[in-house]
């Protein structure tokens, strides 16, 4: 039986979309396809790898959702309720649009003859639409109308902005360690020059999640604190804040301490200890992102009110 697996296929299926997503989008915005190729071309074929971690995690989730629904094992039951979710509901709507965005970006991934700038462009793109598409599939779904679209529109903000995250941690994470082992001056420069553009951006994407965090317990629980300790759904959300003020005192670090301390290293031409803080701050961030990650996956399949 495949019911056991929803919430780490909701996790892996979370990864590999944000991933899918995030990391083209760093080198799109942030290193530039023309800057250290090596390293583009790794990090485009990790986004690659991440698509399909997320094509076979969509078709591992739906199974094991249909799985649930049905009752049963038996491999006929659950067919019948796969084939009614994908031809008679939004969520399975979504699913089937979801795949066919993943096969074209797994295409292009292959498309030797695109630019790497192209590449990224276009895979950012298809990704962002791919992990959009997990909105129709969480409590942003619950309601209808004006309400219902709201929900929706700050579920995807807050999805996006997540995987622009763990994007950009990932592809930072790649190139210091490429630094670390070529200890070369353009390696260094690029981790220096993208640690520096993420701190920008990353003021973005905090505001973004922020935000969106605040509306979504709004639409979800409603304007009381009482929804924080009264249920399971509550205390897991309670967590999963705690985590996520660790990652901003991380993040916060990280611009304010460890990318000016790697620019003044690179200057000073003794950069060793400055890497070795910045990829112990990224390993750590990165192990909270999957760990919060996990707590949503977990959410997505609880009742807000049990």
């Amino acid at each position: 039986m495949l019911d056991g697996l929803l919430v780490p296929g909701r996790l892996a299926l979370y990864l590999g979309l944000m991933l899918a997503f995030g990391v083209p989008l760093f080198v799109w915005r942030v290193v530039g396809g023309n800057t250290a190729p090596h390293i583009v071309h790794r990090a485009l074929r990790v986004a690659s790898a991440a698509t399909a971690v997320g094509l076979l995690a969509s078709v591992t989730v739906l199974w094991a959702m249909a799985e649930a629904m049905s009752g049963s094992s038996d491999p006929g039951a659950v067919w019948s309720v796969v084939h009614t979710l994908l031809t008679q509901t939004t969520v399975g709507i979504t699913w089937d649009l979801r795949v066919v965005f993943l096969l074209v970006s797994l295409g292009l991934g292959l498309a030797a003859a695109l630019k790497e700038r192209t590449r990224a462009v276009a895979l950012s793109s298809l990704g962002a639409v791919a992990l959009a598409t997990l909105a129709w599939a969480g409590h942003g779904a619950m309601s209808d109308g004006a309400a219902g679209w709201l929900h929706l529109g700050v579920d995807i903000a807050h999805l996006l902005a997540a995987g622009a995250w763990l994007g950009a941690l990932a592809t930072l994470t790649l190139i210091a360690k490429t630094a670390s082992r070529h200890a070369g001056r353009e390696a260094m420069a690029l981790l220096s020059s993208a640690a520096t553009g993420f701190a920008a951006m990353g003021t973005l994407i905090v505001a973004v999640l922020v935000v969106s965090g605040m509306l979504n317990y709004i639409l979800i629980i409603g304007p009381t604190l009482s929804g924080l300790t009264g249920s399971l759904y509550g205390r897991l959300l309670l967590l999963k804040l705690g985590l996520f003020a660790t990652m901003l005192v991380l993040a916060a670090a990280n611009r304010f301490r460890l990318a000016p301390a790697l620019e003044q290293a690179l200057r000073d031409d003794d950069t060793a200890g400055a890497v070795s803080a910045l990829k112990r701050s990224l390993y750590f961030e990165t192990a909270l992102v999957t760990s919060i990650l996990g707590l949503v996956a977990w959410l997505g399949t609880l009742n807000p009110e049990g």
